[in-house]
């Protein structure tokens, strides 16, 4: 995939801006505060319909004002993909190639791309959430259906934990009311159960390469997925079956602690360098790296599953490298896909990448 054009509207401190991408390497260079992150930001957006900064949307919109838009024209191949996203006060729209989509969710993987920002070292060092939002992220990019079911199960669980926080009102009528609630869970979560063994059974092999391409050595790589119960199989009907019965056993701490304590939503990934678990007792530095090798695990594993190229968006991720670490980041990174990076300096590195080099001053965008 190529971003060939991307347009912003009151997005941030973008008050209207157009920018046409190079196939190839794009550089971002400015002053940190200036608007190289936002930039990167809004594709992301375009891609995931929602921000990987912010959780709210408004606080996307430029201050003082109500609406902002995002609008980029992305080659898929030979066929031009438009994608245009307004929101505000008055909700969000978003358009496909000029027709309007009823629900905005068909939009959520069309446009594939995929983020490496210094926050990813706390999906290695940090609770569990982040590495469940990460596989999150992943399976929304495969398809709108993939996405749509992470969305569902979002939803179940909210209906059921609502049902659970009040179960005194319901007293033995609580089984029938929350039965169809257990369903839904257990089908919504079989999906993304499956999916999730199998994604992180692929990245592992991924991850690891690319760790040995990085630092010349592989550092025994390892990545185990650790769910909350143990499916009798790995077909999705045995995961169903496995989770429907753990959620009956369930029911009596579920009771006590209000809240659904079976599924996906509790589950956790753990991270293995030479044998050792990564949050603890990997260092600053394997652990920058090991975060690093998960996007690229994550950009190998999309390209593999859906046969479309992700864009790679690298946010200030270079500056705290060495230059031959640096040189490979840029090697592996951008291997065989469009990439966008930002800087703060021009550094030599970038001369060789013949790139088209950009310049972000104040929410405005020059080519260089």
């Amino acid at each position: 995939m190529i971003l060939t054009r991307l347009e912003l509207l009151n997005f941030r401190n973008y008050k209207q801006q157009q920018v046409e991408f190079s196939p190839e390497k794009n550089i971002i260079v400015g002053r940190n505060a200036q608007g190289k992150t936002n930039l990167l930001e809004a594709f992301y957006f375009l891609s995931h319909l929602k921000s990987n900064r912010a959780p709210r949307m408004r606080e996307l919109v430029t201050e003082g004002l109500e609406e902002a838009s995002v609008r980029g024209l992305i080659m898929d191949g030979e066929f031009p993909l438009n994608m245009h996203v307004s929101f505000g006060r008055r909700g969000r729209r978003v358009d496909v190639n000029g027709q309007r989509l009823v629900s905005a969710a068909r939009a959520k993987g069309l446009v594939k791309c995929v983020m490496f920002s210094p926050d990813d070292l706390y999906v290695i060092k940090g609770d569990p959430d982040r590495r469940r939002e990460f596989l999150d992220e992943t399976m929304e990019e495969l398809s709108p259906v993939a996405a749509k079911t992470v969305l569902y199960y979002k939803h179940a669980l909210r209906q059921r934990n609502a049902v659970l926080r009040s179960w005194e009102e319901h007293g033995s009528s609580l089984n029938r009311v929350i039965e169809p609630w257990d369903d839904a869970l257990a089908r919504a979560g079989a999906e993304i159960v499956a999916e999730r063994i199998d994604m992180v059974d692929k990245m592992a092999r991924y991850a690891g390469g690319a760790y040995e391409e990085i630092v010349g050595k592989s550092h025994g790589v390892a990545i185990t997925y650790k769910g909350t119960f143990e499916p009798t199989g790995l077909q999705k009907a045995q995961i169903e079956s496995s989770m429907r019965e753990e959620l009956d056993a369930a029911r009596s701490k579920e009771k006590r602690t209000r809240t659904t304590v079976v599924g996906p939503h509790r589950d956790d990934v753990e991270l293995r360098l030479d044998g050792r678990q990564a949050k603890f007792s990997a260092s600053q530095g394997e652990q920058r790296t090991l975060a690093f090798c998960l996007r690229v695990a994550q950009k190998r594993y999309l390209e593999d599953e859906t046969g479309k190229v992700p864009i790679t968006l690298l946010d200030d991720v270079l500056s705290e490298l060495d230059r031959e670490r640096r040189a490979g980041v840029l090697r592996v990174a951008g291997a065989g896909s469009q990439s966008i990076i930002t800087t703060t300096d021009l550094l030599e590195d970038f001369e060789a990448l013949g790139a088209r080099v950009f310049r972000v001053e104040r929410g405005t965008v020059e080519s260089v």
